[in-house]
């Protein structure tokens, strides 16, 4: 339906980076800084470029990532397709906290600057309320609405930060900066991990990848141009800060940038400092509550929450149901008020998750060696090892009250992952009543499905224009948001594919089993064998079957090859001018045996087979339960036709052929395929 559509592709390279600038540009360059002068003093400024340095590697990581695997839940979507399913989980459960953790701690940080400079008597909660339901609808109505907000804030907010740090560069004395460790080079290491939630934000592109226009181009060069912004303001501002007021001043304010603009250009320079306060607040906030609305969505998508949690609204294709569980939640948690609470256990999420982001990349070229890869690492595997050290080496610097939360928080995940009937094996010694109520909870959770076309030719571009097609009529029917990977020998040709769908693809030989394996064909729902002879798909299909695809589907025209296929498993397609159409209506009726299209669609002409047990065996059509706009156009019974009655009695192993509009033979096909109670005669 409509709702399955997928994401509108519509965020060039300057909105793309407006997401990383909106996320990582938030509060903290507002606010830490006088916590970091109380700590080390000058010493923060080489915090801030050797925090920068060492976020790099995960930004490079982050670019090859979101090139290769341009899908939407970003670091999460990253996990889920390198490392076991429970890991992807964790992460998908630890960035989700992170980010609705940093929207709680953004809007409150926004909701106490309102009342403390314009609006003592205001509630903090009423105003949490409020700008949650405003940036709820802006996010409803698709990232691009919500960034035309974003962006306006953005350039007020980094000309401020830009006109305060060039402007006082000039009133730095360099007396200030010494000593420039005055406490010693000792804290410097927990310094950096303080300060590390400040470079969390460019990650957030890539959570947004399913709607980026070109993201094999687009995400590498956003995070990096993200990166390399955030951390020259950082450096310019924070060494501004040190050189204008002493460090033991800025330590004393709890707004040390506000603080400082009001030092150097008094009133009008406050003000400044205020308004650019509040929209690092709400850009920050806006675009962290779309990132969590995504990877809540991605969790849904792939069977980890109920589906749905992952349906897209009919109208603006936008994560709506997440988009309000996360909202609700920004709101709860925000009325705590307690900024350094929701700030601790943000971090620890950041912290973890984005850790496991960077080892996928190494997991990633060792199970697919094969896959396009538009953006590389430099000095692999040193940079995702990198990476990974510069995010858990300062886990244990958090203090204690969130490391306890943080293992409290990673056990509510691991019993969630297990609730989850998909996820664990039946379990011994349940009662009747437990057994029947996790039979209800496995049909409410329901992932989408995964489909590997091997061969990136005509047939198999065709297929993949159809699964991807995202016209009303053609979703009427759709059960699922086909997630496509391609296997593509010919270079070029892999090259164009990626370009054209913005999909995984596997550059090799689709006959090789080790090829094969890097598309983990236990995740698979379906692959496809769609080279452009029958020889090459008998091998792959074959190939597919033996290491464990539970549906294959091959493009085949020789008897021989066909007879073969079939006795293995293997769905056939042979009909040469419908191949597209007709693995389209496999994938999402595979009860019905064969289906004409007539008129482009508006009509379909389908052969249902009746089972030995069916429900309609003994019964007379107009005793049964067939749309008004559906007709019975033939009875097929042992080879002979039977011109179809009223009084026409469906026997087992019948062929029943329908006409008629699409959802009314699929409703049709429903009725004369399910089974009963009744044995046919």
């Amino acid at each position: 339906m409509a709702a399955e559509q997928g994401f509108k592709r519509n965020i060039g390279l300057f909105m793309a980076v407006m997401i990383g600038i909106g996320a990582m540009m938030g509060p903290g360059i507002f606010a830490l800084p006088s916590v970091v002068a109380g700590s080390i003093g000058p010493l923060g400024i080489l915090a801030y470029l050797a925090m920068g340095v060492l976020t790099l590697f995960t930004a490079l990581n982050y670019g090859e990532l979101g090139a290769a695997i341009p899908v939407a839940g970003g670091g999460y979507s990253f996990v889920s397709r390198t490392l076991p399913r429970p890991v992807a989980f964790l992460t998908g459960w630890f960035f989700w906290i992170g980010n609705t953790l940093a929207c709680a701690l953004y809007v409150v940080i926004f909701a106490i600057t309102i009342q403390y400079y314009f609006w003592p008597s205001a509630s903090v909660f009423a105003i949490t309320l409020v700008t949650t339901v405003f940036f709820t609808i802006t996010n409803l109505r698709g990232q691009v609405e919500a960034l035309k907000v974003i962006t306006a804030m953005n350039i007020v907010e980094l000309l401020v930060l830009l006109g305060v740090g060039l402007l006082g560069a000039s009133f730095v004395e360099p007396a200030n900066l010494e000593p420039f460790a005055p406490m010693g080079l000792g804290p410097l290491i927990p310094t950096m991990g303080l300060i590390y939630i400040s470079y969390v934000g460019f990650d957030l592109i890539t959570v947004a990848a399913e709607e980026i226009i070109d993201p094999a181009r687009t995400i590498p060069r956003a995070i990096l141009i993200t990166l390399g912004v955030g951390v020259v303001i950082y450096v310019l501002v924070l060494w501004v800060m040190m050189g204008v007021v002493n460090y033991d001043e800025l330590a004393r304010t709890d707004t040390p940038f506000i603080y400082l603009a009001d030092h150097l250009f008094g009133a009008w320079g406050r003000w400044a400092g205020i308004v650019a306060t509040i929209m690092a607040s709400l850009s920050a906030f806006s675009v962290t509550l779309g990132a969590s609305s995504r990877v809540l969505y991605a969790l849904g998508r792939d069977g980890h929450f109920p589906a749905a949690f992952a349906r897209l609204h009919a109208r603006h294709r936008t994560p709506h149901i997440a988009l309000f569980i996360c909202a609700g939640l920004v709101v709860l948690l925000s009325a705590l008020g307690v900024v350094r609470f929701l700030a601790s256990v943000s971090s620890f999420g950041y912290l973890i998750a984005i850790g496991i982001v960077n080892y996928s990349v190494i997991a990633l070229h060792r199970r697919m060696p094969n896959l396009r890869r538009p953006f590389r690492v430099a000095l692999y595997p040193l940079t995702p090892i990198l990476g990974v050290v510069a995010c858990w080496f300062f886990v244990p610097t958090l203090e204690a009250r969130s490391l306890l939360l943080g293992a409290g928080l990673t056990a509510i995940g691991v019993v969630l992952y297990l609730f989850q009937p998909a996820n664990r094996e039946e379990l011994g010694g349940l009662s009747t009543l437990l057994h029947r109520l996790r039979l209800r909870i496995r049909a409410l959770w329901r992932p989408k499905m995964r489909v590997l076309i091997i061969g990136g030719g005509n047939q198999g571009s065709n297929i993949a224009d159809r699964l991807l097609k995202q016209d009303e009529f053609r979703m009427v029917f759709r059960s699922a948001e086909y997630q496509i990977t391609f296997v593509e020998e010919d270079e070029a040709r892999s090259e164009e594919l990626g370009r054209r769908f913005n999909v995984p693809v596997l550059h090799g030989d689709g006959t090789k089993p080790e090829v094969l394996a890097q598309a983990e064909p236990e995740s698979l729902d379906v692959a496809i064998a769609a080279a452009d002879n029958d020889d090459r798909n008998t091998i792959i299909a074959l190939q597919a079957k033996r290491l464990g695809v539970p549906r294959v589907i091959a493009i085949a025209r020789d008897p021989d090859q066909v007879s073969l296929l079939e006795d293995h498993g293997v769905v056939c397609i042979s009909a040469p001018f419908a191949t597209a159409a007709m693995v389209e209506n496999y994938l999402d009726r595979p009860g019905v045996a064969e289906l004409i299209q007539i008129e482009g669609g508006v009509a379909n002409l389908i052969d249902v087979h009746v089972p030995t047990d069916g429900e309609v065996v003994g019964k007379h059509i107009q005793d049964i339960d067939i749309p008004r706009e559906c007709v019975v156009a033939a009875v097929i019974r042992e080879g002979q036709f039977v011109v179809p009655r009223g009084k026409t009695e469906i026997l087992k192993d019948d062929h029943v052929v329908f006409v008629g509009p699409p959802s009314a033979v699929q409703a049709a096909r429903d009725v004369f395929v399910r089974e009963g109670k009744t044995a046919g005669r």
